[in-house]
């Protein structure tokens, strides 16, 4: 057999398991190399103190509580905390009195995006907790505002205030027995799950299917609402938080819950992709930039469905990148993440000019051959047909 022909009926099976063998080294690299020095930052939220002394921890929950003391004696605890942002874990430190009341409180690690998370010193987010004692609830938006678009951040810190102050009062002798946030669907949530339920309706009932409007009508539907409004779409970095560990907690983002479950339980039961094409925000913008550009350009050549596998090789090296450094934000290169929120750098303020642009002539340019979230569910539909195929030929024996 010669190497030509070995190809051309082995290459596309070699590249699958190659990239699988990857993936799968990477993460096994990114678990194998986690490291959080808590110790070096204590002194930043308790500068008054001379040393600490580790009392308890968790340490496979970020948990840790710290005794302070001066020449003098005892002066109060430091507590750490961890909790989830949007791009992944928040260590969230937090200075006590001898009986419980916060004095301090410093993040000196996140992976969130700078401009998102500046928000929370712009709210004066922080300062809602000086002053508050251990046994206080700090729930999130009874107790403590969050901060008006930083709600991910808002939520992670938070997350960390009550993961260490669970230390502090087992310590003190009177365990925290408050409740944790409740998980509160709201009307981001009902307007994700009406969208879905639309969409589902308008492809597969037999007499709408067939029609052209049911879809524009999603797509204005996306716009207004996960674009304009919430500034919310589907990310890979949605995907990414679950693999490595970052995932929030249902209370604390049950939008985030509905939203991936909820499009891939979809995918699962009928086969379908019910968010790319109908619901995404950017897909109606390339649209409308196509409209107005006047062109009949699709892509549908050789050598245009062949440029489409680009989408898969940008899937792939951003997860290995993800999985290594454990860094899930690098992940988010989406552009409709800056034309949304009106947040980004120059480079990225260059990918929207540039993908809105080139879709004034080419049909859905970003999702035809660079969007990662749409090679994602694609690969879902093909293991899904697979599992189908699978589960067929075993039960017809």
């Amino acid at each position: 057999m010669t190497q030509g022909s070995f190809w051309q009926l082995h290459g596309k099976k070699v590249l699958i398991i190659g990239a699988v063998v990857s993936l799968l080294g990477a993460w096994t690299f990114g678990q194998l190399n986690i490291k959080t020095d808590v110790d070096s930052y204590l002194p930043e939220v308790m500068p008054e103190a001379a040393s600490f002394e580790l009392i308890t921890s968790k340490a496979a929950d970020g948990q840790y509580l710290y005794s302070a003391a001066n020449g003098a004696g005892p002066i109060g605890y430091v507590t750490a905390g961890e909790g989830q942002g949007y791009g992944g874990p928040i260590i969230v430190l937090v200075a006590w009195t001898l009986d419980g009341k916060i004095t301090n409180i410093q993040v000196p690690q996140h992976e969130e995006t700078p401009a998102w998370y500046n928000r929370l010193y712009t709210a004066q987010y922080f300062t809602q907790y000086i002053g508050r004692e251990f046994l206080d609830p700090f729930t999130l938006d009874e107790d403590i505002n969050a901060a008006s678009g930083a709600t991910r951040s808002s939520h992670g810190v938070a997350e960390g205030v009550y993961e260490g102050r669970l230390l502090l009062a087992e310590h003190l002798g009177q365990p925290f027995v408050g409740p944790k946030q409740p998980i509160q669907l709201g009307a981001p949530e009902i307007v994700l799950l009406l969208g879905l339920a639309l969409v589902v309706i308008f492809r597969m009932v037999p007499g709408l299917r067939q029609k052209r409007w049911p879809r524009y009508v999603m797509l204005v539907y996306g716009l207004v609402f996960f674009g304009i409004w919430l500034s919310a779409m589907l990310s890979l970095i949605n995907f990414l938080v679950f693999p490595i560990g970052f995932a929030p907690s249902p209370a604390t983002n049950p939008l985030l819950y509905v939203m991936v479950f909820g499009i891939l339980g979809l995918a699962a039961i009928f086969g379908k992709n019910f968010w790319c094409f109908w619901v995404c925000p950017y897909c109606a913008l390339q649209e409308g930039a196509h409209f107005l550009g006047g062109s009949q350009v699709r892509p549908i050549s050789r050598r245009q469905l062949l440029l489409r596998n680009t989408r898969y090789i940008i899937l792939w090296a951003l997860v290995m990148f993800v999985f290594i450094s454990r860094q899930p934000q690098i992940s988010v290169i989406e552009p409709w993440n800056t034309v949304f929120s009106l947040e980004g750098n120059l480079s990225q303020w260059l990918l929207v000019i540039a993908t809105l642009g080139v879709s004034l002539f080419i049909y859905d340019f970003w999702c035809h051959f660079l969007c990662p979230v749409g090679a994602t569910m694609d690969i879902v539909l093909k293991i899904r047909t697979w599992t189908v195929n699978a589960i067929g030929r075993f039960t017809a024996r």
